[in-house]
């Protein structure tokens, strides 16, 4: 069992450090937190998913919709 979440662990932090030398994501210093799953592929691999329910439900929303381009460029 151990050995499978240092394997976890590692295949992670290999895809995050992917992701930031890409600059797709980076480092913060926010108390939030969402969870991370890894799914296998069918090719063996495993693709990271990311649950963003819990920092979605605390993000304020919106008062007034936003405008969509069409009818702005319309008036």
């Amino acid at each position: 069992m151990a050995v499978w979440i240092i394997t976890k662990t590692k295949e992670l932090q290999r895809q995050v450090n992917k992701l930031m030398e890409k600059r797709y994501v980076s480092g913060s210093m926010s108390p939030f937190a969402v969870s991370i799953l890894l799914a296998p592929k069918n090719d063996g691999t495993r693709r990271m998913c990311v649950d963003c329910q819990a920092i979605n439900n605390i993000t304020v929303k919106y008062r007034h919709l936003i405008p969509r381009l069409d009818d702005m460029l319309m008036n």
